[in-house]
């Protein structure tokens, strides 16, 4: 099983936006929002409008093969998960609100644009597969550069896997201005026709480079970070390396709600617990892909929670984790049947507060289990922080 992509929150999102959101693989394709669609388009824009359909049927079979998720909930309801035991808010999360754009002025072609950057995941999907130009800066205006660079070097101290190869890249939404770099998204990655791909990938760049859309850098394109196992051969380019795209836009978004000196260690550091469940082979292919995935996020949130709290590890108070932990987690879902299922609020929050007494009761002080322990320690305790009654 490789690790989802998309946080629940993007299709409400896109919807927002008076988007039409991504159909389910076995839905009929639609085309963007009839109530903004002009009487009249030109040419180019009619054709593009009309190549979604097939480009959203080959991006399905894409995501299927990468890991990458639909967003839409599967229609299957799985034993696994029973959505009337578990507590969850149909509210907007903060962090998600202080995100989303005023699109009231938006024109067609922009909205048309942005559909294709949030369907497709354009500058995650290009940084976490494709060669990316250094240096690296992290953060729209390189903000948190130092911190991520800091952090990432203390959790390849802090967990025993082989990580040297683990590549750590940004994913900036003004990437997407070169019409270039969106075609190569298009074609290498998703396989779409190269007609229809180019058509797009100039669009997307053409409306993008707009003070109304910042530029690429609103920071709901680039909400997100994302751990890809590597292994995958991408047309053109080789095999695709080990790697964590960090979009500025999660970094954006957290520091707005206050958040700004966690969230970039916190996010990194579940990214990089996906990286140990690669490397030590921990994902459960056993599972449905709800469970599965359930099972994979809570396992990061814990993996992070203890490197957060830990006397060796960052070394931070467990009430500021839980504050980032009350917003981070409000972007897990109810989405009991979806393939990238995280797992509710209340099981995230779950999962991380044990990972803290687990770091706070480390005998002798300041050791650092490693990290096959701590995993059977996380498979002994799942039952409980899955179970509806848990109080802890």
């Amino acid at each position: 099983m490789r690790k989802r992509l998309a946080w629940p929150a993007l299709a409400a999102v896109a919807l927002a936006f008076g988007l039409a959101a991504p159909p389910a693989a076995s839905a009929a394709p639609v085309a963007p929002s009839q109530s903004a669609v002009p009487q009249q388009l030109s040419p180019e824009i009619q054709q593009i409008v009309d190549n979604l359909p097939a480009m959203r049927e080959r991006a399905a079979a894409v995501k299927a093969q990468l890991g990458l998720p639909d967003n839409p909930a599967q229609d299957a309801v799985l034993e696994a998960i029973d959505p009337t035991q578990y507590e969850c808010s149909a509210a907007t999360p903060p962090v998600a609100a202080a995100v989303t754009p005023d699109v009231s002025s938006w024109t067609f072609e922009q909205r048309l644009a942005v559909l294709h950057v949030l369907l497709f995941q354009m500058a995650l999907v290009d940084a976490a597969y494709l060669p990316q130009p250094a240096p690296y800066t992290y953060g729209i205006r390189g903000e948190f550069t130092n911190v991520v660079n800091r952090t990432i070097r203390d959790l390849r101290q802090f967990w025993d896997i082989p990580s040297g190869d683990i590549e750590l890249v940004p994913a900036h939404g003004r990437s997407m201005l070169d019409p270039d770099v969106n075609y190569r998204v298009f074609t290498a990655v998703y396989g779409f026709d190269p007609v229809a791909s180019r058509v797009s990938a100039d669009l997307v760049a053409r409306e993008l480079n707009s003070p109304v859309l910042e530029y690429g850098d609103l920071p709901i394109f680039t909400f997100n970070a994302y751990a890809a196992p590597g292994g995958e051969v991408i047309p053109g380019y080789g095999v695709s390396p080990k790697r964590i795209a960090f979009g500025d836009g999660v970094l954006e978004g957290f520091a707005r709600v206050g958040l700004g000196d966690v969230a970039p260690q916190a996010i990194l550091a579940h990214e990089f617990g996906h990286q140990v469940q690669y490397a030590d082979d921990l994902m459960r292919n056993d599972l449905p892909a709800p469970e599965a995935s359930r099972w994979a996020e809570l396992m990061a949130d814990a993996y992070s929670s203890y490197f957060l709290t830990h006397a060796r590890g960052a070394a931070m108070q467990w009430k500021r984790v839980a504050s980032f932990g009350q917003l981070f987690f409000q972007l897990g879902d109810c989405g009991f049947t979806a393939d990238g299922h995280h797992g509710t609020p209340n099981q995230r929050m779950r999962s991380a507060l044990w990972a803290y007494d687990v770091a706070n009761s480390a005998r002798p002080q300041g050791y650092i289990l490693p990290a096959l322990s701590f995993y059977e320690l996380f498979v002994a305790q799942y039952p409980q922080l899955i179970a509806p009654d848990a109080t802890s």
